[in-house]
């Protein structure tokens, strides 16, 4: 966990929404392009609004493609921010990675910003720098 207060620069995937309207829950995305950095997230990704299964109750799930299969990455958590979620990654539900999720163009556009190495609780710094 980084606490200096230094913010990395994010490694940044843009993705594009592919099938929409098709279904009812869940939206599909085609990664575009990544910037600052290497890959971090599949190609195709998707969203599911949560059905309220889990304890932490996130707004959504992210999942990405493994093979052919779609496999559960990290619940999304709302922000002050309309139409942007935070998530965490690591292992063993330890808080390794931060990611920040921002949804526009009426969910049609994705862009995920992965801060690899850096969690903070506190999100005010991190989303002035990504507003």
């Amino acid at each position: 966990m980084n606490s200096t207060g230094f913010i990395p620069k994010p490694t940044t995937h843009i993705y594009k929404e592919i099938n929409g309207g098709k279904f009812k829950t869940t939206k599909h995305y085609q990664l575009v392009e990544v910037e600052n950095g290497t890959q971090k997230l599949s190609d195709l990704i998707n969203i599911v609004i949560d059905r309220g299964f889990a304890k932490s109750a996130p707004s959504f799930w992210l999942k990405i493609r493994n093979g052919k299969r779609w496999v559960n990455f990290t619940g999304l958590f709302k922000t002050p921010s309309p139409g942007i979620y935070f998530a965490d990654k690591g292992i063993n539900n330890r808080k390794e990675d931060l990611l920040i999720v921002k949804l526009s163009n009426y969910e049609r556009d994705l862009t995920v910003y992965y801060l690899k190495g850096y969690y903070t609780a506190n999100l005010s710094e991190v989303l002035k720098f990504i507003n």
